[in-house]
């Protein structure tokens, strides 16, 4: 197996000023670009990615973590389901490790990881299981304050197993979105997205259960899906963008 980092860097600190004053964001330590590896292998039935996030700044930062699919091998487990055929994928921030497809990390004050300056926090860990699919699946792993994942540091690590090409294919990385904002969904939230060309894209809402609860047909290149908490019950959903080309993006938001 190859797993590639960066060498240690300091993602911000000197990037942007907002109206004079330093943006604070925290720093990745060694974070991990690309895994490569065989599905003969054994020790690649469950890999593990781990990096450590810092604060170089003068600032507290109280952090979570938002996870985005870039894209995905088929068949994938997602909304995920014991026994269910595909691969599948978690991660691990502060003082727990989320349920497999979970999108983010709690929001509440006692779920986020507090870094004083020059503290460094340990407990991030990025879990793929291949479960037998060959591929390539890519992610964003976010770092950031509550509601800002602007005022964070995002990293793309690609997991390829037996891939002839460990990249991004063109098809699967069509669709831009943005996870949806803000959440949990308690009133209106939105869900950003851009086709980049492609005609017309079908989108799908499951619940945890995999049942189907809203279709539509979205014809704008551009635009916003508006998600009203009074349509749905509490719970975790997952919303599905996919393109006449085989383009698709999946995204997980929770309605209290």
């Amino acid at each position: 197996m190859i797993a590639k980092n960066k060498p240690f860097f300091v993602i911000l600190l000197m990037q942007a000023m907002a109206f004079g004053t330093l943006l604070a964001q925290p720093t990745l330590v060694d974070p991990i670009e690309v895994f490569e590896g065989s599905l003969d292998d054994p020790e690649n039935a469950e890999i593990a990615l781990h990096w450590d996030v810092t604060n170089l700044t003068d600032d507290t930062l109280s952090l979570m973590v938002t996870r985005s699919i870039v894209q995905l091998v088929s068949p994938y487990n997602l909304p995920y389901s014991p026994g269910a055929p595909g691969a599948y994928d978690r991660f691990c921030w502060g003082p727990l490790c989320y349920d497999f497809g979970t999108t983010s990390s709690f929001s509440t004050e006692s779920f986020l990881v507090e870094l004083l300056p020059n503290e460094t926090d340990t407990t991030f860990i990025a879990d793929y299981y291949p479960a037998g699919v060959a591929g390539v699946s890519a992610f964003n792993y976010c770092f950031h304050p509550v509601g800002n994942i602007e005022g964070g540091v995002c990293q793309q690590v690609l997991f390829c197993l037996d891939a002839e090409n460990c990249a991004l294919s063109v098809a699967e990385s069509a669709i831009e979105t943005s996870p949806v904002f803000p959440q949990p969904v308690s009133g209106i939230s939105s869900f950003p997205y851009h086709l980049n060309g492609a005609s017309q894209a079908w989108m799908t809402i499951h619940n945890v259960a995999g049942q189907v609860v809203e279709e539509a047909i979205l014809r704008s290149q551009h635009g916003q899906v508006y998600l009203n908490a009074d349509d749905y019950a509490p719970g975790t959903y997952i919303l599905t963008l996919t393109t006449e080309s085989g383009a698709r993006v999946a995204t997980q938001f929770l309605v209290q």
